[in-house]
């Protein structure tokens, strides 16, 4: 994974006018297995300024020096002014001219200020930003130097207090130390921290600098410049540096625990996740999810949107629901005494989508709760729930 250090942003005099869909995690063997069971069937870098020379003559040049001269100069006055002068750009650049110089500076100076309009909404305070960048000293060519800064977690720190101190958002602490449990943040842990606001984003196959740049809805120009970048030529598995963007609403609140509902209004736990001695053999063993003791006829509610994948029956969970969300994640819901829903039915977060039973393997009425990551592994309930 390629690693972004110093760079710098400046205005540049030429841009190109080129959002991003969450797919969940199928469904493989591993995971179904242990149901084993049918469902039910249900319906710009500033230009440096040219080194001065000593001064010297020379003779009158001949008809050929002449030329050559002529069209370094013509070269010249291109490279200071695009405007007026029909040349392409070079292949290995991935911006192009453009007529409207003055709205493309105003972008370049809307995005290249800390703290960023927000891209992607977060339903959480973000910290007041940085102080913006003087607009008269970035027309003058004045660079602002993106650079990663350390800080080591104390006694005490949280995340939004961290990002606050940064002037960033917490999306982009998160997002640029891979945290996915923000209540758990280890003293003495190193974070990296951006000094603009922004997250990292790592290139995916088939992805192209236009794509990236209008998936954020970040101008290109910026994006170059930020990670200095002079070519198009991107490789998957390298990252970059998405200055103004921010999580996507449903990871920042995941990393947050705040992301999944209680299924039920009572929060009555009877069993947690982890191991325990069986309730009805006494044998030692790994229990998948969280047990909440309730009548039977209690509501159970969908802890997230998502898009009903399963509803079954088996001697284990009795009747069950699988329900698949768009970040990936299930949440499975058993000993069911009823359902309110059928496979393939969207259902919204906190809607009845069935009744708390007895069914299967159960020693009395009661919700089992289970959650699964976008990789089918086991997640503690208790770690996500709000």
């Amino acid at each position: 994974m390629g690693t972004i250090e110093k760079q710098r942003i400046a205005k540049r005099r030429r841009t190109s006018n080129s959002r991003s869909g969450y797919k969940s995690a199928g469904f493989n063997t591993g995971f179904m297995n242990q149901f084993n069971q049918k469902s039910v069937n249900s319906r710009k870098k500033s230009q440096p300024e040219a080194k001065k020379s000593a001064g010297f003559s020379i003779p009158i040049p001949s008809l050929a020096k002449l030329s050559v001269i002529a069209g370094t100069v013509v070269i010249a006055m291109a490279a200071l002014n695009w405007e007026g002068i029909d040349i392409k750009a070079p292949d290995i650049y991935a911006f192009a001219p453009t007529q409207d110089t003055e709205a493309t500076e105003q972008r370049i100076i809307q995005y290249a200020a800390t703290g960023i309009s927000s891209i992607f909404p977060e339903k959480i305070e973000i910290p007041e930003p940085a102080a913006a960048i003087d607009v008269d000293n970035l027309h003058h060519g004045m660079l602002i130097t993106f650079e990663w800064q350390q800080y080591r977690v104390k006694r005490g720190d949280s995340v939004s207090g961290i990002a606050q101190r940064h002037g960033v958002s917490v999306g982009a602490i998160i997002a640029s130390n891979e945290i996915t449990n923000a209540r758990r943040l280890q003293e003495g842990k190193l974070l990296r921290i951006p000094n603009i606001d922004g997250i990292p984003y790592q290139i995916q196959r088939g992805d192209s600098l236009s794509r990236i740049s209008a998936s954020f809805n970040v101008p290109l120009e910026v994006l170059l410049d930020v990670n200095d970048i002079k070519s198009d030529n991107i490789r998957p598995g390298d990252t970059l540096f998405i200055p103004g963007a921010r999580m996507n609403d449903i990871d920042l609140r995941m990393s947050l625990g705040e992301l999944f509902m209680y299924p039920l209004q009572s929060r009555n736990i009877t069993s947690r996740f982890g191991m325990r001695k069986d309730p009805i053999s006494g044998v030692l063993q790994f229990h998948a999810g969280v047990d909440f003791k309730a009548n039977t006829g209690t509501t159970v509610m969908a802890a997230l949107d998502g898009v009903i994948s399963v509803v079954g029956e088996n001697w284990l969970y009795g009747k069950y629901i699988i329900m698949s969300h768009s970040n990936g994640y299930k949440t499975l819901y058993g000993h069911l005494n009823s359902y309110s829903v059928k496979q393939g039915d969207r259902i919204a977060r906190g809607r009845k989508i069935g009744e708390v039973g007895n069914t299967g393997y159960s020693t009395g009425p009661h919700l089992h709760f289970g959650i699964y990551d976008r990789n089918n592994k086991l997640v503690n309930p208790l770690e996500l729930l709000n």
